[in-house]
């Protein structure tokens, strides 16, 4: 195979039969054959790389009607597509219908038009279906059940970042004649996020919340949320209990940020954003706590008061009950203590005071994220003191600290911390030259490469294809120029006056053109060629060069008469 291509490639070799002392056999090959084919072959690897890129990018302008998880029969859309005339294609992998980018928005209006859009889950429509006589209880308890999993699924597709879902509830049986407190109801539900998206707290406490009460008796807490990658999203959130915002993690990190925001503020107009470095550690309590307290005060007040004054005048009953006792009973009387009339009387006095103590009922309710202790630890750069000083001082560190404390608010009593200290930080590297940097490679190669290409592109494909384009359309040949020979004498060293401007004319030295400098442009025919053939060659020099013929003719004829 190798000795069959290398006498080809020796064949297209002008010459090469020459060269070789051997006849030349078969048709013999043009001497601008191979000049010619080149701008041919590049010309049409071009042209042929220019087809595919257009092809790839008529390829790649094709975009997909629906989604990849939308319920669209690709049967329907392909019907309508076909009546109407509009291009489309399938995908090989997916089945997708594909149409121009340009008409996607047109060809979707069609669709709709016509009733082929995007089946979304069956709702509570399903209980408008006639049902014959006799239907049981059973059949009509699922289809409300399908009805309110599509309700709720079209709701929970709504939010934004949903790209589809589906809702699987089990609902307990209840009878009014059957007390059952063993079986519970449950939801459980499956989302599809749409790419680079992803739920917050509160759009997953909002989605298990609207599951939970649209189902009668379905507490929260026996809502399960899944996303398409498996992570249990419902487990984020507690539930037990109303929702709070910032549950978990969230408290914590809210704290952290804002004590690193302050402290950027504090430190990087003065030190620079490299110069210092801040770790936060926040102690946040997530307990929901409920408290009762109740105090009493010191000095006890009179609440209520009631005084009570008698005083009775009869007189008394005196003596020994029996036989003597109504006689009267000599008493003596007392001077001090007597009345008028000689009558006793009997005055009680009584007084009733109750006391209370003050009481003070608190209730107080914490709620879940406070911050029970925060750690701060700032580390500055030993180098880069204020001032442009090399070293710092502990009057410099204690004036950071004591800022630090007080725009952060460090507070003791609660066991907060603060460290500040300094270290030697590396020094950082120096920026490489403006071409060694990776953006600018790739910026100023872009350039490069289409540069390169352009002139590839001129020197192989438009300039050969331009040399090809002018010998195909050349004009005519002039007509043949006649030239004058001067007859020289060579016995006389003198001329005729008459004819001194002649002979100084002739004299005169002119350019001389060799045959080797007319010639060396052209491919000469190999030795031993056919007088045809260089008859045709000289005819093709004569035409394309007639007055750079004409001269070295002439020099054949002044050299012919001179010789004679």
């Amino acid at each position: 195979m190798s000795a069959i291509l290398k006498s080809f490639m020796a064949r297209l070799r002008p010459g090469a039969a020459a060269a070789t002392g051997g006849p030349a056999t078969g048709s013999p090959i043009p001497p601008g054959f191979l000049k010619g084919l080149l701008p041919m072959v590049v010309a049409t690897a071009g042209i042929t790389a220019v087809v595919m890129m257009f092809l790839w990018r008529e390829q790649a302008s094709y975009k997909p009607l629906f989604g990849g998880s939308e319920k669209v029969s690709a049967a329907d859309m392909m019907n309508v597509l076909d009546a109407a005339g509009v291009t489309y294609r399938l995908h090989p992998e997916s089945g997708q219908v594909l149409v121009a980018a340009d008409r996607l928005g047109e060809v979707r209006m069609l669709l709709a038009s016509k009733g082929v859009v995007a089946k979304l889950p069956a709702g509570l429509e399903l209980m408008d279906s006639k049902d014959p006589l006799g239907v049981s209880q059973f059949v009509q308890d699922v289809r409300f059940r399908r009805g309110l999993e599509g309700e709720l699924a079209q709701s929970i597709m709504s939010l934004d970042a949903v790209a589809s879902a589906r809702v699987h509830l089990s609902i307990a049986r209840t009878s009014s004649f059957v007390v059952t407190g063993g079986e519970k109801s449950s939801a459980s539900v499956v989302l599809a996020l749409k790419p680079g998206r992803e739920l917050q707290d509160e759009h997953i406490a909002a989605i298990v919340n609207m599951v939970a009460n649209s189902a009668n008796g379905l507490d929260p807490t026996r809502v399960t949320l899944l996303d398409q990658a498996g992570n249990y999203l419902s487990a984020r959130v507690d539930l037990s209990e109303a929702y709070e915002s910032g549950q978990g993690n969230d408290a914590a990190r809210h704290y952290q940020d804002e004590t690193r925001k302050n402290a950027h503020d504090l430190l990087a107009p003065v030190l620079g954003n490299d110069n210092f470095k801040v770790s936060i550690t926040a102690d946040v309590d997530n307990d929901r706590v409920k408290e009762t307290q109740e105090r009493y005060g010191d000095t006890p007040k009179v609440t209520n008061e009631a005084l009570r004054d008698e005083q009775d005048r009869d007189p008394l009953a005196l003596g020994v009950p029996g036989s003597l006792s109504n006689r009267p009973v000599a008493v003596v009387a007392d001077t001090g203590s007597a009345t008028d009339g000689g009558a006793s009387s009997t005055v009680k006095n009584a007084s009733t005071r109750q006391f209370a103590y003050d009481r003070t009922v608190t209730q107080i309710q914490r709620s879940r994220g406070r911050l029970r202790k925060l750690n701060v630890a700032v580390v500055l750069n030993g180098a880069a003191g204020p001032g442009g000083a090399k070293a710092w001082t502990a009057e410099q560190l204690a004036d950071v600290d004591r800022v630090l404390r007080s725009g952060l608010g460090i507070n003791a009593e609660r066991g907060d911390t603060l460290v500040v200290s300094t270290l030697a930080f590396p020094t950082p590297p120096a920026a490489p030259p403006w071409w060694q940097q990776r953006d600018n490679i790739v910026d100023y190669g872009a350039w490069l490469l289409y540069a390169t290409a352009g002139l590839l592109g001129f020197l192989f494909i438009f300039r050969p294809a331009l040399k090809v384009a002018q010998s195909r359309f050349a004009l005519p040949a002039p007509a043949p120029v006649q030239v004058e020979a001067t007859v020289i004498a060579s016995d006389s060293g003198t001329a005729p006056a008459a004819d001194g401007p002649a002979l100084a004319s002739a004299g005169k030295p002119k350019a001389a053109i060799s045959v080797s400098t007319l010639l060396e442009d052209f491919d000469l025919p190999p030795p031993g060629s056919p007088v045809d053939v260089m008859v045709d060659h000289l005819k093709v020099l004569a035409a394309k060069e007639p007055e750079r013929v004409a001269e070295v003719v002439k020099q054949w004829v002044q050299k012919n008469v001179r010789s004679e």
